[in-house]
């Protein structure tokens, strides 16, 4: 009894902070395992749960999501990196029912945050109780916390700490395999979605890599061994996630944001001064803090609005147990987090510092100066473990087991940051996020394929009070863009994560006045409009639109998802003006690029009904043309769009400067338009031999050191 109770006791102090991690984040979430709630605030509600919920539907159907029909009158998807496509976590969507799904994904990267911290801490050296404390902050203070409502950053910074361990235990202690791991959490880091964070901390690898870890091995081949490696190992990562990077990037050299952006613009969201006294002191989320309108105006120092990261506070101890650390156990690993710590606050200042605008002239596509905030954060834990740690060994010096003070430590910083952040992250009904408007009843029982257009909310009346949860009530009353997906519901505008230009151009084309805008409308299959506002008293709608109830409106003379028309315009400007000037009727004709505008002249219209969108990102259409004809389907038009009329590959037709078509001849048949990313069989190649070569390597270098000893 007395060997296996040692046993025990050794598995219980090996693997202790597994259950700590369990317990933390049970504690912590505990709302969302009890109930029916989920998480709803800012980004969540209007892109990441629509976002993810398209995901699940699609993983479910055992397909992958090339492209999303319900919002930009159709959008790449798989591309986008913060859809997690191929982002192993979002295999949890395909387990369970998706509200259930949603809040284990987010739980779970509490859970895997708080293990990696540990084992990074520990492998450095420091003691299993600093470990333990400073996990609990990574965890549910300052960054990690604040990042719920932007998943793609939480799902990216999680993996820094597992990155550094396993390059630590590789370089260090020589335990090869490391390397392989650390790949492959960088791989995690890159599919996460979140680009700028993983520049950030491939960045701190990399000079973490030539400082103290080199630092470590000694001398300057070892610096010389270590570059070479730690560039090695990311570009191994790139390569591994080619079939998402890939595809990404060709997005972006289509984006509104290639060549940069304004610097006002990047440096929107910079770290107010006055927020820095919150890295000792709390800011406190009270019960009221969506409810109130004073949260809108004064709630956060500086300037009354809200920051896009909404805490800095690691604890209170931290900051002081960080100093203690710097006093009392000072090296040189301590003082490359002092410095990362210094230049990374900097950066988060952003224009409230004259750093950042250097570094803008670097790296002009860098958004959001609070971002920097992750490794400034980071940096101030690492240097708090160290002062943890040396309040263990003094204690262990005098004799005193330091377990009494580990255990009230722990419970006050958990309870601190529970205290201050519960509400920092509002939960709502799991329901609320498939309410709707009674008035938009109607429109939901449309069985035709059409589009909706939400008039702006602010626009909305006054009866709205100005408070961050009725702004969240007027988004899902009136399904605003991206909310249609949870009714599968097709909106002409939307919200993505990468502004591309064409979509761009429709967010300028619905800040038209209204009688430019509605001629587009028809066109982009808009059939209702959705509204608070009396549009049938405005006389630029006058004729124009049909009521319906007190917020429906159905456009008159919408066109169809997909049409023929027997006449061909070539285009003149070249701008969306062409498209609102009258100079074309686009029921009988189109304006194409090329001279095969030439061969349509005949003026002609046919609806066409039978028109299925599958989820691999193929829409299918059956039509019996009675003359020769352009087919005209108002999706999207973007690069990697192929057509088959028949089986038989045609000429995927530019129409109407944003949406595509193809030649069709007498007769009935059967039309597919599929869309894949441009050079996606490539970037899988890559993907896929990189795997292969990977594997193998792995193997090899395992066998290896088993046959050596």
């Amino acid at each position: 009894m007395s060997v296996f109770s040692a046993i025990s006791r050794k598995k219980i102090k090996n693997y202790g902070y597994i259950f700590i991690a369990i317990a933390s984040s049970l504690l912590f979430f505990y709302p969302l395992i009890l109930s029916n709630k989920t998480f709803f605030f800012r980004d969540i509600h209007r892109w990441f749960y629509p976002m993810k919920y398209f995901l699940a539907s699609s993983l479910k159907a055992g397909s992958i999501p090339f492209w999303c029909p319900n919002y930009f009158c159709g959008s790449p998807f798989m591309s986008d990196l913060q859809s997690g496509v191929f982002y192993p976590i979002s295999l949890v969507f395909v387990l369970f029912p998706f509200s259930w799904s949603f809040n284990i994904y987010i739980i779970l990267h509490f859970f895997l945050g708080f293990c990696f911290f540990y084992h990074f801490i520990k492998g450095i050296g420091l003691s299993k109780g600093s470990a333990l404390i400073t996990s609990i902050s990574y965890c549910y203070g300052g960054y990690a916390i604040a990042s719920v409502s932007t998943l793609n950053n939480l799902s990216t910074m999680i993996w820094l700490p597992a990155i550094l361990w396993s390059f630590q235990k590789a370089a260090t202690k020589g335990h090869k395999s490391g390397y392989f791991f650390t790949v492959l959490f960088l791989c995690m880091s890159i599919l996460g979605g979140e680009p700028q964070l993983f520049i950030l901390t491939a960045g701190l690898v990399f000079f973490y890599g030539l400082t103290s870890v080199a630092d470590e091995t000694h001398g300057i081949s070892s610096r010389i061994k270590n570059t070479a490696i730690i560039l090695i190992v990311i570009t191994s990562s790139v390569l591994l996630t080619m079939v998402q990077l890939g595809p990404a990037y060709m997005d972006y050299q289509l984006s509104a944001r290639l060549g940069g952006i304004a610097y006002e613009e990047a440096t929107e969201f910079s770290l107010n001064l006055q927020m820095l006294k919150h890295l000792v002191l709390p800011l406190h989320f009270s019960l009221t803090f969506t409810t109130d309108p004073a949260a809108l105006n004064n709630f956060f120092p500086g300037k009354g609005q809200m920051p896009w990261l909404l805490t800095i506070y690691p604890g209170f101890m931290i900051v002081p147990m960080a100093i203690f650390g710097l006093f009392f156990g000072f090296s040189k690993r301590i003082l490359f987090w002092l410095v990362t710590f210094f230049i990374t606050l900097a950066l988060a200042l952003g224009h409230n510092t004259p750093a950042y605008y250097i570094f803008f002239k670097i790296f002009p596509f860098f958004r959001f100066p609070e971002k920097f905030m992750f490794l400034a954060g980071f940096s101030l834990l690492v240097m708090a473990a160290y002062g943890f740690d040396r309040i263990f060994c003094l204690f262990r010096q005098k004799s005193v087991r330091p377990g009494l003070l580990l255990f009230f430590m722990a419970l006050t910083v958990f309870a601190d940051l529970y205290v201050t952040h519960k509400n920092l992250n509002p939960l709502c009904e799991s329901a609320f996020l498939k309410s709707y408007h009674p008035g938009l009843q109607p429109v939901l029982d449309d069985p035709e394929p059409f589009r909706i257009y939400v008039d702006n909310e602010r626009t909305s009346p006054d009866f709205y009070q100005n408070t961050i949860f009725n702004h969240h009530i007027t988004w899902q009353k009136l399904l605003m863009p991206n909310l249609g997906i949870l009714h599968n519901l097709n909106h002409v505008g939307g919200t993505s994560g990468l502004e591309l230009r064409y979509q761009y151009l429709i967010t300028e084309m619905l800040l038209k006045p209204w009688p430019e805008k509605v001629r587009f409308l028809r066109l982009a299959n808009v059939k209702y409009i959705i509204s608070l506002k009396p549009l049938d008293k405005n006389p630029d709608l006058k004729g124009q639109i049909e009521k319906i109830n007190a917020i429906v409106y159905k456009i008159r003379g919408y066109l169809p998802r997909a049409w023929i028309v027997g006449q061909l315009h070539p285009i003149r400007k070249g701008t969306m003006d062409e498209l609102i000037d009258g100079s074309f009727n686009p029921e009988y004709s189109a304006i194409a690029k090329g001279k095969i505008a030439d061969r349509y002249n005949k003026p002609f219209f046919k609806k066409i009904d039978d028109i299925r969108y599958e989820n691999d990102g193929r829409i299918n259409i059956e039509l019996n043309a009675d003359e020769p004809g352009v087919l005209v389907i108002s999706e999207s038009s973007y690069p990697g769009w192929q057509v088959f009329v028949d089986r038989q590959k045609k000429e995927c037709l530019w129409l109407n400067l944003l949406f595509q078509g193809v030649e069709i001849e007498k007769g009935k048949h059967e039309i597919c338009f599929l869309y894949r990313p441009r050079h996606f069989n490539l970037f899988l190649s890559i993907s896929l031999i990189s795997s292969v070569l990977f594997s193998f390597i792995w193997l090899f270098c395992l066998s290896f050191g088993k046959n050596r000893h």
